[in-house]
This record gives C-alpha cells, structure tokens and sequence, in this order.
C-alpha cells in the first residue's frame, strides 16, 4: 500500500472519529451546567426549596437525578403523555390522592418552553435552561 493511501485512510478514520464524538457529545454527552431553583410545596406548606446545581437536559432528568443523590423523594410512572409525578417529598413522601381530588401540578414562570406554551410539558421532555425556577404544589382541585 502506498504512503499516499495510508495517509487517506488515517485521515478519514480520524475524521469518522471527530464526526462521532460530536454526535455523542450532542445526543448523550455531558450538557451545560446550570443551576435550578426547585420548589416543592404541599398545599401552602414548603417543603423544598433549593437551588441545585446539574448538568441535566430535562426536568425529568434532573428530578430522577435529586432522587438518586437522595435530595427528594420521587415517585412517577410513565403515562401516554410522558414522566406524570405520584409523589414527592423530602423527609416524608406526599403522595396524590385521587380520591381526595389531590394531584401533583408544576409551573414555572421563567422556563423557555412553559412561556412559549402557555403550560409545561411533561418533565421528561421539558427542556431545561440556567436560572430556571419550577414549583411543584401538591392541592385539590374540585
């Protein structure tokens, strides 16, 4: 093989190499950092009031990411909508209740994507951005 292929073929195997890092670090590389203020309130009750500080793309991401370092505790279940929150908490769990006509809401007044829509999508899709404040209130609604 002559010096000439081998100098073509070196550099497209690093060009292949740059072209994958790159889809990496944008599909599932590490995001910026960003600092998030994350309220949690059960009716009128503060419970949570943070700011936190992640490298998380979404609210989702970040919630389940507060839950493992144990900030919170966290349920949710997958609905056709997406991440839907069950309970939350810090020393005790607030579960809704159906029944009761209890259920967990969230909003933001300075997310990107709550303003534009009117409403916040589903955590696991809600982009997250530097300063961004969510408040999630545990209340009855009739």
């Amino acid at each position: 093989m002559s010096k000439t292929k081998k100098i073509i073929i070196a550099a497209s195997f690093l060009i292949l190499l740059f072209i994958g890092y790159g889809i990496y670090k944008i599909t599932l590389g590490d995001h910026d950092s960003k600092v998030i203020q994350i309220t949690i309130k059960n009716e009128d009750t503060l419970v949570y009031d943070q700011q936190v500080d992640t490298n998380a793309a979404t609210l989702g991401e970040l919630l389940e990411e507060l839950k493992e370092q144990k900030e919170i505790l966290l349920e949710s279940e997958q609905s056709t909508y997406g991440m839907y929150i069950t309970g939350m908490g810090v020393d005790e769990l607030y579960r809704q209740d159906e029944a009761g006509g209890k259920y967990w809401t969230y909003d933001s007044e300075n997310n990107a994507q709550c303003i534009k829509n009117s409403f916040c999508d589903a955590a696991d899709v809600l982009v997250i951005e530097d300063g961004d404040h969510f408040t999630f209130t545990l209340k009855a609604y009739e």
